[in-house]
Formats: C-alpha cells, structure tokens, sequence
C-alpha cells in the first residue's frame, strides 16, 4: 500500500521521467537525421544522455516501492506443528520480502492482516475470535445476524488462506466443511483456499506399459486433467466456500541456494561476463562452468518401486543412450540423500554432481505433479529437460528457461541435439535463465506475494477458479 503523498509522488516521478525520456528520445531521433544530412552531432552523449534518463526513472520507482507499506501477515502453526519445528510453506522466510511482514498474536486482529494456515479445525475458534472483535470495532455482534453480504463488508482487506501442500489435494470433504464452519461466521469473500492439487488423472504408469509393450505414444494421453472448482462449488452447493482458489508450487529451497553459493566461494570460481549478454554475473558464472558429465538424472530404478514407474523408465532409457552413443557420458546414480532425507538436509556431492552436469533430466511421480527436484535443477544452471505436466510454476516457457520431453524419442533427439558443439551456447543460454527464473522468480516469498496479494496477472496462468464468484455475486443457487 502507497500513501496518498507517496502515491501522488510515484505519479508524478513517472509523469515527469517519461517526459523527460520521450524528449531526449525525440531530440535523439532528430540529431541523427540531421547528422545524415547535413551537421556533424555528438550523438553518443545523446545516446548517453537517454540511457542516463532511463536509470533516473528506474532508481526513482524503485525508491517509490521501498516506500509502501508492508502488509502484515499472521501465520497460525497448531501446537504439533510448533512442537515438531516443521518448515510450513509460507511460514518461513519474510525477511527477504518488501511486501509483506510476519507479525504475532498482537496485531493478529489488525483490519488489513492476511492469514494463513493449514489446519481450518484449528483456526476456527481463532476466526471466531477475532470477529467478535471486528465486529464490535464496527458496533455490531454476531446476534444482528448479519447477512453473507453485511459480513464480508466487515474489515474487508483481512482475508484468510487455508493452505494444503498434501500430494492428494483437499477433497470436497475440505471444503464443505470450511463452508459449514468458517464461512458462515466472517463470509465467503475473506477465504481462499491454496492447494498443490488443481489437477486429477495423472496415471503415467500406463504411458509406460504402453511404451514398454512396443507402442510409441505421446506422454499426453495420461496427463492430468484441471480441475474445475467452479463446478465442484456448484454441485456441492458451497456458497461458494471461498473467493478464490490458488495453485501453490514448490518452492526454490534456501538450503541448496546456499550450498551452491558455498561451493562457488570455496573453489573461487569466476568467469568474466560482459554487461551486453544480460542477466547477472553468478548465474552466467555457473551456466558456464566447465561441466564434465553430459547427462544426469539422479535416479536409477533401486531408489524406488512405488509410483515411480516413469522415473525408473526414464531413467533407464537416458542410461542405454551410453550404448547407441558411446561418446555421450551419461550418469544416472544417486547422488546424497533421497525421499524424507533428501527434503531436509543437503549433500555435497548432490550440488556437485549439479553444477558438473550439462543437462538434467527430470521426470516426475506417475500420480502427481510437482516435485522439488526441478528448483533445485534450475538453481545449478544446467540445462533441465522435464516430461510434460498440467500447470507449470510462475514464467517458465519451454525453450526459454528449460525443454519439454514428450516421448522417449524426443528426449533422445534433445539430448543430442543440445550436446551439439554448435549449440553450446544456446544449451548454456537456457541454463542461465533457467537459474535467474528459479532465483528471482521461485523463491518462498515470491510466491507468497504473487498469490497473498492478489497479483491477477499470475492468477491468469493457470485459469483456476480465482475470480470473484458470479462477478461479485454470490451463486444463485444458494443466495434467492
């Protein structure tokens, strides 16, 4: 949030600093039609002069930003959750936002407070609590029986985000029962509600037995399909139950951030980088290491036999390309840790075996989308080549920061087609942004903004139920 004298001085910063660029821009223009005619013009001070106007109006905005009020934010933990020191998406990492700032039980009731939680049951008494509270502010009680209308025009900026990192989603049980308990207390229009699981269908498993019996087939054909919660609402007649409905990814894991940030410094790795090319030092730095190993996958079929059947394929099939081309050196052992342990600590020969590799293949569990690995494969600046899913994390474009896979003959052709000589760069060049991406974009609190604070234009990218119900209005199937 700006203030009004902070908002009236972003405009007229950017009022004033597009003036000045679009003169500069025209008197540009001009001195070099009259230098082609006619009169000898310095125009590499103007040319400077313009960049110079740029930066001005760059550093100003940015000045603006530093000015706005950071949102307070509430994360509710169960005493489990306390007791057991769980790392809680969205709990953890606020320092680094500019946005957004965690506070304690004592503003908790604050009339712009956002919260979050993954245990509805256990909030309840806590929303039924701060009402009370809200509404006495207001002069008011629960015994107006105020209507769904009247409630959520009470303290309207405090929303509530329920939140479920579960690999099977959280039912329309979930959700009726917000609907029964939460909802009619504070309204529907404060609540939504953050999932992994916007998706049902994913059965790769029969892609493989398909493939395994002689069949060449697209990966599409047992791809999830999204789920439609507006029509979930509608046949469960929920009220709707909540406003919007968020797809939550994974994450970028500061402890693998900090671990390659470690291993960087300590063998004093450095590669001159011109200002031309564009992106930041470290990241082309790292997508031009000297990388022996040509591909890697970190997983062999002995990791696991449960719901890991394109995996272990995958994986298998990336290892007999060694055969067919000898030349190509391909890896697929593991590397540190794995499952519940590879989640919480970090191995030095995992980021090693990252940072030595020029291409990484990933493929995901046959059931579910989403999985740490590919932040991870991001961050260490190879190239990632990943099999197709429903939804794709915040601004990631197949050939621009990582490469799709459809089928075990198009991974086959990409991989050698990137470990062409003549196509170095462009394999390096994805990397890069691969990293940048995961590093400015896929961080815990990047996300965290995106979805807590409304940011529309990241909603439109996976086309959830995300918009106002009914267009403000409530369905009519339940409000006559």
């Amino acid at each position: 949030r700006i203030t009004t004298a902070s908002a009236s001085a972003a405009s007229n910063y950017t009022k004033w600093g597009m003036i000045r660029i679009l003169s500069v821009a025209i008197i540009f223009s001009a001195a070099v039609l009259i230098n082609i005619h006619r009169a000898p013009v310095d125009i590499d001070e103007l040319k400077e002069s313009f960049i110079e106007s740029l930066k001005s109006l760059s550093n100003e905005t940015t000045s603006i930003r530093t000015t706005q009020k950071k949102r307070p934010l509430y994360c509710h933990l169960t005493e489990r959750q306390r007791n057991e020191k769980i790392k809680h998406f969205l709990c953890n990492g606020w320092n680094e936002s500019d946005r957004l700032i965690q506070v304690g039980e004592s503003r908790m009731h604050e009339p712009d407070v956002i919260w979050v939680s993954s245990e509805f049951k256990d909030i309840a008494p806590l929303v039924n609590t701060s009402m009370q509270i809200r509404l006495e502010r207001h002069g008011k009680t629960f015994a107006d029986n105020l209507s769904q209308h009247e409630l959520d025009d009470i303290d309207p900026e405090w929303k509530i985000f329920i939140y479920d990192v579960s690999d099977n989603g959280i039912g329309n049980g979930w959700l009726w029962n917000v609907n029964n308990t939460i909802s009619p207390m504070v309204g529907c229009k404060r609540i939504n509600f953050i999932t992994r699981t916007v998706q049902k269908g994913r059965h790769m498993m029969y892609w493989v037995n398909e493939m395994k019996s002689g069949k060449s087939i697209s990966m599409a054909s047992s791809l999830a399909k999204p789920l439609n919660f507006t029509n979930i609402f509608e046949e469960e007649k929920l009220n709707p139950a909540c406003a919007s409905v968020q797809r939550l990814s994974f994450h970028v894991r500061e402890d693998i951030n900090r671990a390659i940030d470690d291993y960087m410094e300590k063998h004093n790795m450095s590669i001159p980088h011109s200002s031309s090319l564009g992106g930041d030092d470290l990241s082309y730095t790292i997508a031009h290491l000297p990388r022996p190993i040509d591909v890697r996958t970190f997983w062999n079929e002995n990791a696991c036999n449960t719901r890991c059947s394109l995996r272990n394929f995958v994986s298998d099939s990336v290892l007999q390309m060694a055969v067919k081309h000898p030349e190509i050196t391909v890896n697929t052992d593991i590397a540190g840790y794995i499952r519940g342990m590879g989640r919480r600590r970090v191995h030095k020969a995992y980021i090693r075996g990252m940072l030595e590799t020029k291409i990484i293949v990933l493929a995901q569990r046959d059931k579910w989308e989403d999985h740490f690995r590919l932040d991870e494969a991001l961050l260490s600046g190879a190239l990632v080549l990943h099999d197709p899913q429903t939804y794709w994390p915040h601004m990631m474009v197949d050939g621009m920061n990582f490469v799709i896979y459809h089928n075990i003959s198009d991974l086959e052709s990409k991989i050698l087609y990137y470990l062409k000589p003549e196509n170095d760069l462009e394999r390096m060049s994805i990397g890069q942004r691969g990293r940048e991406l995961a590093f400015k974009h896929h961080r815990l609190w990047h996300q965290a903004e995106r979805i807590l604070l409304n940011d529309m234009s990241y909603h439109n990218e996976y086309g959830l139920y995300n918009k106002p119900w009914m267009n403000g209005e409530y369905s009519p199937s339940v409000y006559q």
